[in-house]
């Protein structure tokens, strides 16, 4: 009996440290902790973040910017969403961001365009956390000044001036925006972008990518 039970003991710590080494070694389980565990959606928390749409150069975690958005920043502005399943404020953002490119995409998709906004190039992405590559998913912390770890989020990327070096300059507004009906949020989007494609002419040719 005894001699069973140490067995039964020995197999099950077995296959507890499998687990665990499972989880630890293999970037499966970080991949899902990023992307369900640490990001919030905010809708879901009742939060609200109020957070400002200045313009900064600094990216929120020191890295760099993400390639796919600074090669881009040659043809104009860039936009980002990032967005998740089961997220009733990225719902509510889907559609108003649908609306301001014209474009049509599923909830799930990966999405990666070339755009004319008002006359002026933008390169857009879409990025469902849940359904994306790892690199799209982690730019999300790249972009978030406001440290807010959350989702919707969006993004403009332009470029500034910054002591005598033209280079990327951004902002992120989250959520909903804090506004209560799709025209305004409508609004105040398309009005940063028109801040963002102004202030991309005035520093462009100083840009040396």
């Amino acid at each position: 009996m005894k001699k069973l039970l140490a067995v039964q003991i020995t197999a099950l710590l077995l296959i507890a440290g499998g687990l665990v080494s499972m989880w630890v070694v293999t970037p499966a389980y970080s991949e899902i902790k990023a992307g369900i565990v640490d990001v919030l959606c905010l809708s879901c928390l009742k939060l609200q973040p109020k957070t400002s749409s200045e313009f900064v150069f600094a990216t929120a975690n020191n890295e760099s910017h993400p390639s796919f958005v600074f090669d881009n920043l040659t043809r104009g502005i860039v936009f980002l969403e990032w967005s998740g399943d089961s997220c009733l404020g990225c719902d509510i953002m889907f559609p108003v961001i649908q609306d301001l490119f014209d474009l049509t995409y599923d909830k799930q998709d990966m999405v990666s365009r070339h755009l004319v906004f008002e006359g002026n190039n933008i390169t857009f992405y879409y990025t469902n956390i849940h359904h994306a590559i790892p690199e799209r998913v982690s730019s999300q912390f790249i972009y978030d000044k406001d440290h807010v770890n959350g989702i919707p989020m969006f993004t403009v990327v332009t470029l500034g001036y910054d002591h005598g070096t033209v280079r990327p300059m951004y902002t992120t507004l989250y959520g909903t925006l804090l506004l209560d009906t799709d025209a305004e949020r409508l609004a105040l989007l398309t009005d940063i972008l028109e801040q963002s494609i102004q202030i991309y002419h005035e520093n462009s040719e100083g840009f040396h990518h």
